[in-house]
């Protein structure tokens, strides 16, 4: 009722009720985010209450990458014989805008302690923040009182009328509430920018090597035209003659799209085997499949083409 929500309304009372919160201290810093162009040095820090974090460890939130440890959470907790101290980070942010890994350090100014990292988020909320537990948060930024940084669960069907609410009557104490999927999804449209950028220079590449390779196989089958002449003079039927020169072609085509593609499995094979991992393998095997289908076609037009040739004007070209 002091911030302004009106008790005697059953709709209110019964979106609150319904709401889980988990409160988060707040210190701000640079914004290290996909959304931020810029290097940034330290990022905001958030610090976990004792009770979220409990809550945390025991349903097991959110989804970690490459992070040792039953229940990541309780990394938090440990006292590190460096003395410093422990905080999680999003995998994106410490990766391509910190530069940092499990075990890298980040520095507080006018702070001898310094920040490590001993785990990583999977494509979480937590993009552009470092996350330490509120005791160790308390030794070292005293003067930030008060939580500014809530996680706020309830039903999908309740989400939007919930933000209305919250908004509303907390607008004037700054309060912005954000779905979970639209801040996830401003987030993955400047990485999908990045993806859909290099994915289109990749597939340029491809396309002129497909040209290519079906212009190697057409100028193949013809230079051999003799061979094939002569194979057919001596009494093979055209059909057996075509058919010995498309499963030529098929197998080496095979053989070099296999190998390839193991060479590239082994080059991906540390980001493949990583839990934030994500593949479109149905879009991989399409692919293949349109490069060898292609390779096939010219095949079969050069062998259609060397076919039509007359036996005796070509042996006595050769």
């Amino acid at each position: 009722a002091k911030l302004g929500f009106d008790p005697l309304e059953t709709i209110n009372q019964q979106l609150l009720e319904s709401m889980h919160v988990a409160p988060f201290r707040v210190r701000p810093g640079e914004n290290a985010s996909c959304l931020n162009l810029y290097q940034t040095q330290l990022p905001t820090i958030l610090g976990v209450p004792d009770d979220v974090l409990d809550d945390f460890i025991e349903q097991n939130r959110f989804r970690f990458a490459d992070t040792p440890g039953e229940h990541p959470w309780s990394l938090l907790r440990e006292e590190l014989p460096s003395g410093n101290v422990p905080v999680l980070g999003d995998m994106n942010t410490l990766q391509y805008s910190l530069h940092k890994g499990i075990g890298a350090t980040v520095d507080i100014p006018n702070q001898s302690t310094l920040l490590e990292i001993r785990g990583m988020f999977a494509n979480s909320i937590f993009q552009g923040v470092l996350v330490m537990s509120e005791s160790n948060f308390q030794k070292l930024f005293p003067e930030q009182a008060g939580f500014r940084y809530f996680l706020i669960e309830v039903s999908p069907a309740q989400a939007a009328e919930l933000s209305q609410v919250l908004e509303s009557n907390l607008g004037d104490y700054g309060f912005d509430a954000e779905l979970v999927s639209s801040r996830l999804a401003d987030f993955l449209a400047v990485q999908n920018t990045y993806l859909s950028t290099f994915q289109t220079l990749g597939g340029l590449g491809l396309l002129l090597g497909t040209i290519g390779l079906a212009t190697v196989m057409l100028r193949n089958v013809l230079e051999r035209r003799g061979e094939f002449a002569l194979l057919r003079a001596i009494g093979f039927q055209q059909a057996s003659v075509a058919r010995l020169v498309i499963w030529e072609n098929a197998v080496l085509l095979a053989c070099g799209l296999l190998t390839g593609t193991v060479a590239a499995l082994l080059a991906m094979s540390p980001h493949l085997l990583s839990v934030g991992s994500d593949l479109s393998w149905s879009n991989l095997l399409l692919m293949l499949g349109g490069v060898f289908l292609v390779g096939m076609l010219a095949a079969i037009v050069a062998v259609r083409a060397a076919m039509r040739v007359a036996i005796l004007a070509t042996l006595q070209g050769d």
